[in-house]
């Protein structure tokens, strides 16, 4: 698939779709449904619908039942679709971009990552769902997740420049500070589930009328929440530091508004799933919106930083007066 230019805006050059940016673009969009229907397989309960692995029932096909389909369709989706897209757009980033490590290395990095994610989806299976091992599958799943996405916007930003050092208005900085931040939301809310304390606090905003309760399960659902509030405006004022930065472009300030919207969506979801006694598709929802912003704010802060480094590099690049 050859990149042609072809005439744009002013000062800048359109470019048709390149193989890695079409692979990379699609390997991240089924990373990210991977999530999605790993949630709708805990939330259903349906983590042993097949109670051995690989095989389902020691068949290739699952039988005719709810709980066995979810799961099984949770395997077909990472082992047919996800597992094929990642090995071939790490061949395609390694083979064809090995001057560019922005885009090599994700690419090489995704590929343990796929083979641990998988393993790990095995031992849940073959330990029958235990909490801590389901924890650290969706923490692997969406650090996968953060991997691919990296891999695609560098792949629409390559070659980037080399540069010794990183400048710029300090954006880039409380951008990847935030995505850390999301990240720990994410593990903190996958504790919860882990040590049974999902449904520990039935009101909210506080938990049972009480800001700091007192019982085991209930301290924990609430230092999540916590946990949300801090995190939460930290990401906030990343979002504010990216929007308003007069030197971001519009894919910037783009992904910061989306990063909003998601965080705010995630919050109400929380709540209506708290209002409305945690059923399943609430739950699922929840965690769907959660992986949103997460999504979003690693785009941004991969855009916020290539950006610092493509300013950067220009400025250094500039001849002296």
């Amino acid at each position: 698939m050859a990149t042609i230019g072809i005439t744009g805006q002013p000062g800048r050059t359109k470019r048709r779709i390149t193989w890695l940016q079409g692979l990379s673009t699609a390997t991240a969009i089924s990373v990210f449904i991977l999530v999605i229907i790993g949630g709708v397989v805990r939330v259903t309960e349906s983590g042993l619908g097949c109670p051995d692995w690989p095989l389902c029932y020691g068949k290739v096909l699952p039988p005719l039942e709810y709980t066995a389909i979810i799961e099984y369709t949770h395997r077909f989706v990472a082992s047919v679709i996800v597992g094929p897209l990642i090995l071939a757009t790490a061949i395609v980033a390694l083979l064809r971009y090995r001057h560019d490590r922005w885009v090599w290395v994700p690419g090489v990095i995704s590929v343990p990552l796929l083979i641990v994610q998988g393993l790990l989806g095995g031992i849940t299976v073959l330990t029958h769902l235990p909490g801590e091992i389901v924890a650290l599958h969706l923490g692997t799943a969406e650090a996968l997740l953060a991997v691919c996405l990296f891999l695609m916007v560098a792949s629409y930003r390559t070659p980037i420049a080399r540069v010794s050092e990183v400048r710029g208005d300090g954006s880039h900085r409380w951008a990847i500070a935030a995505t850390v931040g999301v990240y720990v939301v994410i593990i903190s809310g996958a504790v919860v589930t882990a040590m049974g304390a999902t449904g520990a606090c039935v009101t909210w905003p506080l938990c049972q009328g009480s800001a700091f309760p007192m019982h085991h399960l209930t301290a924990i659902h609430m230092f999540h929440r916590y946990v949300v509030l801090v995190l939460g405006i930290l990401l906030l004022y990343a979002v504010w530091r990216c929007g308003a930065n007069k030197g971001g472009d519009n894919t910037l300030r783009l992904l910061a508004g989306l990063t909003l919207l998601t965080f705010i969506a995630q919050v109400m979801i929380g709540a209506l799933t708290i209002w409305l006694d945690f059923q399943a598709h609430w739950r699922a929802l929840h965690l769907t919106a959660a992986t949103a912003v997460w999504a979003a704010a690693v785009g941004m802060a991969m855009v916020a930083y290539l950006n610092a480094r493509t300013v950067w590099g220009a400025r250094a690049s500039e001849p002296a007066n």
